[in-house]
């Protein structure tokens, strides 16, 4: 639980919200950060169909249309709790028009619209699935909104296996692919990837972690997922790129 937050996690079910308990402001902001979550969850799944039209390899094919039935079913479960809160799908990706084209959406954007063969199955794996699993696991599991937070939990047990067969992907693509074809698709990818955390102090942000629907800021998590992809390099005999330390991160 952030420090100063205002609800304890699962405090708030819908009820609260349609009876006018809690503040009007954070269902506002809920709202919000639900329509980013499907947004993401939907992009994902567009970006896995696109890769399973192009992969010749069987298993790698199978791996493809499994995370793509489980990403959208994972949409339509958060999509259903922003109906709750009376927002239909087109509405929230209304909404979301912004957010789409933001620096913090250009790896699912780009994902969605250019995902290519094995490639970008290994690169879909790495930027969306390891950040995703991140963001889910430690800021929304113990989101003060019971219903995400429950979400989070069946999205968290469903995919369990995405990480970790990005992180056999990763160890097999340098095999097939040799260590300069990946790196080149790292310098690509992986500023996308850190960049999907979102920008670091917004006031969004602030407000999510006043009320408990997130547990971390965005910067936090963007350095988890730095140090365990360094770990992970490591390990294969890759070296980490350079980034920028702002936000938006490039290669340098």
């Amino acid at each position: 639980m952030p420090p100063g937050a205002q609800f304890q996690p699962r405090q708030i079910e819908p009820d609260d919200l349609l009876a006018g308990r809690i503040e009007a402001h954070y269902t506002k902001v809920l709202r919000r950060l639900l329509g980013a979550h499907a947004l993401a969850e939907k992009l994902t799944a567009e970006g896995y169909r696109r890769a399973a039209a192009t992969l010749s390899d069987p298993e790698l094919k199978r791996v493809a249309e499994k995370n793509l039935a489980e990403e959208l079913k994972h949409a339509a479960l958060i999509y259903r709790l922003l109906e709750e809160l009376g927002v239909s799908e087109q509405s929230a990706d209304r909404a979301s028009i912004a957010l789409r084209r933001a620096p913090s959406f250009e790896a699912p954007r780009c994902f969605a619209e250019n995902a290519q063969g094995e490639m970008g199955l290994l690169m879909g794996s790495v930027s969306l699935d390891m950040t995703g699993l991140i963001m889910i696991g430690v800021n929304y599991r113990d989101s003060s909104y019971a219903p995400h937070a429950r979400a989070a939990e069946a999205i968290l047990e469903e995919e369990a296996d995405h990480d970790e067969f990005g992180a056999g992907a990763l160890r097999v693509a340098v095999d097939r692919m040799g260590a300069g074809a990946v790196a080149e698709g790292l310098r690509i990818w992986l500023p996308m990837a850190v960049n999907f955390f979102g920008p670091p102090g917004s006031g969004f942000s602030f407000d999510c972690l006043r009320y408990g629907l997130k547990q971390k800021d965005n910067d936090e998590l963007a350095g988890l997922f730095i140090s365990l992809m360094e770990r992970r390099l490591g390990q294969l005999g890759l070296e980490m790129p350079r980034l920028s330390r702002g936000y938006p991160h490039t290669i340098v």
